[in-house]
């Protein structure tokens, strides 16, 4: 899916908020508002929040799986160390 995202300043959203949110819904791109040609808020449809959710939710258990990994790497190389205190992560 190309993400392309529309513009819409704040005042056309309030004047023509039904035709907009169909036009939404219709190209499923998100929708930046702008308000004195500053970005007020984005708006996406519930199907590309759901996608967003489940990328980020992959990301992050990718990460999880590498520290993992990683963590068993070190203890099987005997690279641990076992700390005295919190402070030594900060020295």
């Amino acid at each position: 899916m190309s993400i392309i995202p529309q513009f819409v300043s704040v005042s056309d959203l309030q004047r023509g908020y039904p035709e907009i949110l169909k036009t939404l819904k219709a190209t499923q791109q998100p929708l930046l508002v702008l308000k004195k040609n500053d970005l007020e808020a984005v708006i996406i449809t519930p199907a590309f929040y759901r996608s967003m959710m489940e990328k980020v939710q992959e990301y992050e258990e990718k990460e999880a799986l590498l520290a993992l990994s990683n963590y068993t790497k070190e203890k099987k190389a005997h690279k641990l160390k076992k700390m005295k205190s919190v402070r030594e992560l900060f020295e």
